[in-house]
């Protein structure tokens, strides 16, 4: 998001997503300028965008406490330049893990704080006692008639959450913003119980290029042979663009494998397909044109080094597209695609031999850190941090009985902005007890 005015005086600094670089006008504080220069505080005696500079270094508590001192700092902190600058410090600084727990008709969603440090390693910043109350972000309830069956994190992307529930009969989409407690549910997919069924696979993400957030949900579409009477099914993409109300059909999506942990890049989604031709395996999806592409694998995956692949996913690391997998049980391997598209371009990023950590017992990765660090869940239930300058695996926490986790950066976008105070106020979801933030 970039700010109106004329170009008298711009700062220069990384894009929120971390995809290079922007140019800020600051012709948007001449108008703040007025209001410090007759305030009385000596802070207030600093041009517009040092103040911000300042907030946008301090913890959420004290942000949020500043937006009820005086109007002229609630301004200021509503100022896309803040947001923007507040996002990209947060994610190169600190990483959150939100996870829920379900009560029935309520569904409280709880977070852990995680600070990178100097030396490249991720460290915890709670106490010893992994779910405590005091980190409770918020809850809600489902809406009259529906039940809370399972919670799904779809994705996050900005500092928004996309939540997926499976309540019968009909599942649901939410976004929310657990620091403004906003909360919006996305329109029904409206479709034929019989004919379609969810694949277990969404994702959630946001076009530099449209400046959109985007929905894509992917389901079975079962037909009938009026000859034979033989069923067959086929994978279809439904895309929902917030602040619409509505979803489009893509047909011919190809087979998600399963969920990629850091799927958006440059505003294309990323996924490992089912498929066992290796010019098949890795999947996109552009949110701006709604189309479909390949991107050729590394030179070395040929049909029979593929076979022999046992564990594999995508992401994102260094701004690169990357693939992480296990070979024979035997090598975990990270790749990069220094340049996106281009088959030559992929390069080993790291190779390490897996005899001194189980790593087969990889369930799900969540993130790369910007400090290089992937962080995974185990099957024994555990979070483990692997770093790839060391090539050392270490155990961080116990997540015993919360399998639904996913990795957040916190931000000042609001939902408003996004899809409309409209849409906002007709949602019937409301976020409560923000405890975390008081």
């Amino acid at each position: 998001m970039e700010l109106d005015g004329s170009k008298i005086h711009r700062k220069r600094f990384m894009s929120s997503e971390g995809r290079g670089d922007k140019w800020i006008d600051e012709q948007t504080f001449d108008s703040s300028a007025e209001v410090i220069s007759r305030s009385s505080f000596p802070i207030c005696e600093l041009p517009g965008h040092i103040i911000i500079d300042i907030f946008s270094r301090l913890p959420l508590k004290c942000i949020l406490r500043c937006r009820g001192v005086c109007k002229m700092f609630l301004d200021l902190l509503k100022d896309p330049y803040f947001i923007q600058l507040h996002l990209f410090r947060s994610s190169t600084l600190t990483t959150y893990l939100f996870y829920y727990e379900n009560w029935g008709y309520r569904a409280v969603l709880r977070f852990l704080t995680f600070n990178h440090d100097e030396v490249g390693m991720s460290s915890c910043s709670s106490d010893d006692h992994f779910f405590n109350t005091k980190h409770i972000a918020c809850q809600f309830e489902v809406p009259y008639g529906s039940h809370l069956e399972r919670l799904d994190f779809v994705g996050s992307c900005n500092g928004l959450l996309c939540l997926y529930v499976d309540s019968p009969p009909m599942p649901w989409y939410a976004i929310c913003n657990p620091i403004y407690r906003e909360i919006t549910m996305v329109p029904s997919l409206v479709v034929s119980a019989s004919l379609y069924t969810y694949a277990n696979n969404s994702g959630f993400g946001y076009c530099q290029k449209i400046k959109k957030y985007k929905v894509i949900s992917f389901m079975y579409l079962t037909s009938m042979d009026p000859v034979t009477s033989a069923e067959s099914k086929r994978m279809v993409a439904n895309i929902h663009t917030l602040g619409t109300d509505s979803w489009r059909r893509v047909e011919n999506a190809p087979r998600p494998k399963h969920k990629s942990f850091d799927p958006l890049l440059n505003g294309v989604f990323h996924w490992i397909t089912d498929s066992y031709k290796p010019c098949e395996l890795v999947s996109s999806f552009d949110l701006a044109t709604e189309t479909f592409k390949f991107v050729p694998p590394p030179a070395h995956f040929s049909p029979q080094y593929v076979t022999k692949i046992s564990w594999i996913n995508i992401g994102v690391l260094k701004d690169c597209l990357c693939i992480c997998y296990i070979y024979e049980n035997a090598d975990f391997e990270v790749w990069l695609m220094r340049e996106y598209g281009v088959k030559e371009s992929w390069t080993r990023h790291v190779c390490v031999d897996t005899k001194f950590y189980v790593v087969e017992d990889m369930q799900r990765p969540l993130k790369f850190l910007n400090n290089g660090d992937l962080w995974f869940l185990s099957t024994a239930e555990t979070l483990v941090s692997f770093s790839p300058a060391k090539k050392t695996f270490r155990e961080v926490k116990s997540i015993r009985r919360k399998k639904e986790v996913t990795a957040h950066v916190f931000s000042f976008i609001s939902l408003e902005d996004v899809v409309g105070a409209k849409c906002l106020k007709s949602s019937g979801l409301e976020l409560e007890n923000v405890e975390s933030f008081k």
